[in-house]
């Protein structure tokens, strides 16, 4: 039974849900985000349901990281979400190297952190637990134009997280990988660096990622790609479709993202 949870990126969107979720089931929090603001309103909500502990911290920062690694080994919780991420749309290099560097860094290195820290003070402790890594459908897809380094992140948060619940499943400790699609968050809209007003086909809401995360835990599932839809988007991609074809409907649909009037 799972007593203790940390969920980062808990300020909003899938975060905000699994927080509330994981509350009902009576499970004890630690949430962690960059928005003390609505971290505070989260605590105030949840505190009816479940102690809850804020954790502020902007992990692309190696300092606020080691915050939270401080207080993975002294809490220790059975269950860490590795859920902050963010993604920019548009070609690499129309960016800045520096904020496309911060995608690596979020999506990417700080999960992978995390994750070993946590791993490793389950297992010193001789306690069982389950690290689940939101990493994303992005991932699965060989190439990604104008969602690039997103995608590469996704894609090694992917891969490393199987290959390390591989490694570690002997000691009860487990390491699963959450793809979900596009949700409907905050995310495209930090993405395109404007609200988009559009939805677009196949857009799932942040309370049915959240179910379906919950799921997954609860079954134990390594690898969970959701919705159906997807699952036959990423199959199509790598066996039906020419690769050049891929790249040309991917970036045919961010780039109507960024077109968008919103």
């Amino acid at each position: 039974m799972i007593e203790l949870a940390l969920v980062t990126g808990a300020s909003s969107g899938i975060g905000k849900e699994l927080c509330r979720l994981l509350a009902r089931q009576g499970i004890n929090l630690i949430i962690s985000g960059r928005n003390i603001v609505e971290l505070q309103a989260l605590s105030d909500e949840l505190s009816l349901l479940v102690p809850v502990i804020i954790a502020p911290a902007d992990i692309a920062n190696i300092q606020d990281r080691l915050g939270l690694v401080e207080l993975i080994h002294k809490r220790m919780p059975d269950l860490v979400i590795n859920n902050a991420g963010f993604g920019l749309y548009g070609d690499a290099l129309s960016h800045r190297i520096r904020d496309t560097m911060e995608i690596l860094e979020v999506d990417g290195n700080a999960t992978i952190q995390l994750t070993l820290e946590a791993a490793r003070t389950l297992i010193d402790a001789k306690k069982r637990g389950i690290i689940l890594n939101v990493a994303s459908v992005a991932g699965y897809f060989e190439i990604f134009p104008s969602l690039a380094m997103y995608a590469a992140a996704k894609a090694m948060v992917a891969q490393f997280s199987q290959s390390l619940d591989d490694e570690i499943e002997r000691h009860g400790v487990r390491v699963l990988t959450a793809c979900p699609g596009m949700v409907n968050t905050g995310f495209r809209d930090r993405a395109a660096g404007k609200h988009l007003e559009e939805k677009v086909f196949g857009t799932m809401d942040a309370i049915f990622a959240a179910e379906q995360i919950w799921k997954q835990i609860q079954s134990g599932k390594a690898v969970n790609i959701f919705d159906w839809k997807y699952k036959v988007a990423v199959f199509c991609a790598r066996y039906l479709v020419p690769r050049r074809w891929v790249a040309k409907i991917l970036k045919r649909g961010i780039n109507k993202r960024l077109a968008d009037k919103g």
